[in-house]
């Protein structure tokens, strides 16, 4: 047994999409999922860093600060 294919209507329409052909090898089924895997992982890594990011960095601003006004300006 060489190659093992699956019909493209057989699959959902999330994994089916991924493929312009009507006959799917088992390898390129695989395929497609180790690249979704690795697009998930990337996709965590910078959401981590942007969480990261924003702990280390964010700053709570005054509405004062942010128009620029005192209480100074008012009588």
């Amino acid at each position: 047994m060489d190659n093992v294919f699956i019909k493209k209507e057989w699959l959902n329409k999330w994994v089916a999409k991924y493929f312009d052909k009507d006959l799917i090898s088992i390898e390129d089924l695989i395929d497609v999922i180790e690249d979704l895997d690795d697009e998930i992982t990337d996709c965590k890594e910078k959401y981590e860093d942007l969480k990261r990011d924003l702990e280390d960095n964010y700053k709570p601003i005054s509405k004062a600060e942010q128009y620029e006004v005192s209480d100074k300006d008012f009588i």
